[in-house]
């Protein structure tokens, strides 16, 4: 997946955008068994959203806390990537049974 993430000094204040671009091809396929996952930024102030929404904009004090929740949220991006590429279909599939 591949995030865009845009950074603005104005004002004295910092502001940092954040949004989805798009997925490879291992995350589509993914995507398109399982479903498209939410992410939960309830920590940060910023709710939950499903992956291809993201869609973030925060002002930030101080250039080293726009860096903490930026590098706060592209760690909670990759966990939940790194938790639906671990998933393994064990349902889908055809047999013939004995009855």
């Amino acid at each position: 997946m591949r995030v865009k993430v845009k950074k603005l000094l104005k004002g004295g204040e910092y502001f940092v955008s954040l949004e989805s671009v798009d997925f490879n091809e291992e995350e589509t396929e993914k995507i398109e068994k399982f479903g498209m996952p939410t992410v939960d930024f309830s920590s940060d102030g910023l709710g939950t959203h499903k992956l291809n929404e993201i869609n973030l904009s925060l002002k930030c004090q101080s250039a080293e806390e726009a860096e903490q929740m930026i590098g706060n949220i592209r760690q909670n991006i990759k966990e939940k990537l790194t938790q639906l590429l671990a998933q393994v279909d064990n349902f889908t599939g055809e047999e013939v049974v004995e009855i």
